[in-house]
């Protein structure tokens, strides 16, 4: 070979060499583009959302959670002879005797310990890891998590998902949006692990400043108010569409004394029972799961602890300290420092709050009138909000983050300007138009307010005529007439078909 060839087949081979580091060179940014165009959407729903499984690792595993129809239908025939019983010798303790074990083995495959641990080991919720490409398929993403469990568990898992998506796959950064007790698993994960892979976070109807009904639990404090209930039950129907056929069906209960008997023989059962039902009951199923001590509001923490382990659990040979710490450790570590943790990642990321309201609590307490979604007081979902009672005629005086109603002053909240109320909008409500609004700000290029958009302004509720939700012009709606109701029959149906069978696109945004 002469020194002319040699010189053609070197220069040949250099062309051929950096043709490939081009190809190669270039595919590499396009894939690392794709991953930086597309962030992934981590939504966590609330308590008791999730399934459990025998084996956490194995979905096709036996389902602990939702109860099976069958064991609950036979759990409630065997109670049935004792109900008979019961209606002639009217013995409370009889009744609570012979109904405790059954009610007991349904519920005891999602038992925990006194160590908080599982007693069936192995089981959990399930959580999928997506593909690459799944994740740019889809970009919103359910975080499962096993909700009987210490939030710090959760947020260790969530963090082990969160890095398996920003490093593993490479998308470096994700959005998040939490309901309910999600925010709690949430702002857990983010104050011990820090917001540096997270854009943005959506805290919907958080209960990350506690629910009401978990310190009455705890408390040993449960009363049905007749009056509470009625409330309840009534503004329960009126997103449905036979809202008016089921609100006079009510109405005609409560007015016959009905829903009154009903409430006098659940509270007599409870006073009459009531240690003997906490003790071999409500405690063993509810008392050992960590997680709802996590959402006991601050102020009722110490006095359920007196209360459980204090007086009812004080003569048991069971060892609780462990228990107690794990307590203690979310007291210090996460409420006393509740505030502090907010304000951080909001100085890390940009922090969305929704806020629902317009309805009674849940009506086992006496203050079941205090303005809520129907689980969560609104004050406490709103981070600081001032609301009044609800059905009170008191309004606030018209000014900023005032609402049209007047029944909601939001100056006092944490993030007043990152704050959106959603009046008829109830806790479990699950919306197209939220999906829409949160995904909008959740992708909006830096922090946005509650004037950033025009079809988003501070105060919002659900027009129960179209079943969207719109800006709050503060006029009142009138009730359905049969012609509406047909035609919101078909909407919300064809809403429905379409969540079904459209498939969902990306949400793109640039870094």
């Amino acid at each position: 070979m002469n020194m002319h060839r040699l010189h053609h087949l070197c220069k040949a081979a250099a062309a051929l060499l950096l043709a490939l580091l081009l190809t190669v060179g270039g595919a590499l940014p396009c894939f690392a583009a794709g991953a930086e165009a597309t962030l992934p959407h981590v939504d966590i729903r609330g308590f008791m959302n999730a399934a459990i499984y025998a084996d956490r690792n194995d979905p096709t595993s036996d389902q602990l959670w939702p109860l099976d129809v069958k064991r609950i239908l036979d759990a409630a025939g065997q109670c049935v002879p004792s109900l008979m019983r019961f209606a002639l010798n009217k013995d409370y303790d009889k009744l609570t005797e012979s109904i405790v074990p059954y009610v007991n083995e349904l519920f005891r495959p999602l038992m925990c310990g006194e160590d908080g641990e599982p007693l069936v080991a192995g089981s959990g919720a399930y959580l999928y890891y997506p593909t690459y490409d799944e994740v740019l398929a889809n970009p919103r993403l359910d975080f499962t998590y096993d909700w009987r469990l210490d939030p710090y568990v959760s947020a260790a898992r969530l963090n082990d998902y969160v890095t398996y998506l920003t490093e593993t796959l490479g998308f470096g950064q994700v959005v998040m949006e939490c309901h309910s007790n999600g925010g709690v698993v949430m702002l857990t994960y983010l104050s011990v692990y820090g917001a540096e892979k997270v854009r943005s976070v959506c805290f919907s109807a958080s209960a990350i400043y506690g629910a009401g009904f978990a310190g009455e639990l705890v408390k040993g404090n449960l009363l049905i108010d007749a009056g509470g209930l009625s409330e309840y039950l009534l503004s329960a129907f009126d997103n449905n569409e036979r809202a008016a056929l089921l609100t006079g069906l009510m109405k005609v209960l409560d007015r016959a004394g009905i829903v009154a008997s009903v409430t006098d023989f659940a509270n007599d059962l409870i006073a009459n029972s009531h240690d003997f039902l906490y003790k071999k009951s409500v405690l063993p199923i509810f008392g050992n799961w960590l997680n709802i001590w996590a959402m006991v509001p601050d102020d009722e923490i110490e006095a359920g602890k007196d209360y459980v382990f204090g007086r009812l659990l004080a003569d048991e040979e069971t060892d609780y300290t462990a228990f107690l710490e794990r307590v203690d450790a979310f007291t210090a570590d996460f409420r006393l420092q509740r505030e502090a943790h907010l304000r951080a990642v909001n100085e890390a990321c940009s922090v969305y709050v929704f806020c629902f309201y317009g309805y009674t609590g849940i009506p086992i307490t006496r203050d079941w009138a205090v303005m809520s979604d129907g689980v969560l007081m609104s004050k406490d979902s709103s981070f600081g909000a001032a609301f009044h009672q609800a059905g009170s005629l008191e309004r606030f005086e018209p000014g900023p983050y005032v609402s049209p109603d007047g029944k909601v002053n939001g100056a006092a909240a944490l993030f007043p300007d990152q704050t959106w109320y959603f009046k008829h909008c109830r806790h479990s409500l699950q919306h197209p138009d939220l999906d829409k609004m949160a995904e909008t700000l959740l992708y909006a290029d830096g922090q946005a307010t509650v004037d950033t958009f025009e079809d988003y302004p501070q105060f919002l509720i659900f027009n129960r005529i179209t079943r969207t939700i719109q800006p709050d012009d503060g006029s009142e709606l009138a009730p359905l007439t049969f012609l509406q109701r047909i035609a919101a029959f078909f909407r919300d149906l064809w809403a429905r078909l379409l969540a079904v069978f459209q498939p969902t696109g990306g949400h793109s945004i640039r870094l």
